[in-house]
């Protein structure tokens, strides 16, 4: 079989919603997920991984090298994506699914398949809901250098990728989007999400009224009350989503 033959627009969705899954570090052509794709559409680990790395050099809040002159197909679905957001990442859950099928040509598991939900449509909504968060939750780490940007805590392990406006409200592009986003810390997250804590046009984080002042507790939010937040290195919150926290959620 040549490797030299073009990718199609199909393998390239199913390349594009496993490198949404893989941690950067994980895209090499020794991860049995990239091996279980290249037994799939007859090419070789080395040049899977080669086009997971094509497809990070166009990704517009990631660093990475690929080729100088890549696929335009790589550009190409980047572009889709920006438009279709979570109708896209469907699509390419659904080719990624249907070419690994849950195994890969030795007859091992592929790791992320593995969900513990119905086989089926249910099945496949959960994968692109877990891909898209973890493309959402990676983009955030790299717009706020790992660290929170209420506190500057940097533990990974405790930094969560929060929505300014809800998953829940947001259309497919607005799930995904890095500018509907802040990391925070478990506590701080929490808040925020509960109304508790925003930000305003300036960028500084404001507390609610409902928060009781007494107690060394409280103080956890209180004092951060009125100062600016850490901003972000490339995409800042968009103002719209900004204003939908504060008029839907907070409890100002």
């Amino acid at each position: 079989m040549s490797e030299r033959r073009n990718w199609s627009w199909e393998d390239t969705l199913a390349a594009f919603a496993l490198y949404f899954y893989l941690p950067s570090g994980q895209q090499t052509k020794q991860n049995k997920d990239v091996i279980a794709l290249a037994d799939a559409v007859g090419r070789t680990p080395s040049s899977v991984a080669l086009k997971l790395g094509n497809i990070k050099a166009w990704d517009p809040m990631r660093s990475g090298k690929g080729l100088a002159h890549g696929s335009k197909l790589d550009a190409h679905v980047w572009e889709e994506y920006d438009a279709k957001g979570n109708e896209l990442m469907q699509q390419a859950v659904s080719l990624l699914d249907a070419r690994l099928g849950g195994t890969n040509a030795e007859g091992d598991e592929v790791g992320y398949l593995l969900v513990s939900v119905p086989e089926g449509h249910d099945r496949i909504v959960e994968a692109t809901t877990r891909v898209n968060q973890s493309y959402f939750r990676n983009s955030l780490l790299e717009n706020y250098n790992h660290q929170c940007c209420f506190t500057g805590m940097a533990i990974d392990t405790l930094l969560m990728a929060s929505h300014i406006k809800p998953w829940a409200a947001s259309d497919s592009r607005e799930k995904v989007s890095p500018d509907n986003g802040l990391l925070l810390n478990a506590l701080h997250d929490r808040a925020f999400d509960q109304g508790l804590m925003t930000i305003d046009e300036l960028m500084r984080i404001r507390v609610s009224s409902t928060v009781p002042r007494d107690g060394s507790y409280n103080d956890w939010l209180w004092s951060f009350d009125k100062r600016e937040m850490r901003l972000p290195t490339r995409m800042r919150p968009r103002r719209d989503f900004i204003e939908y926290h504060n008029d839907v959620i907070f409890k100002g």
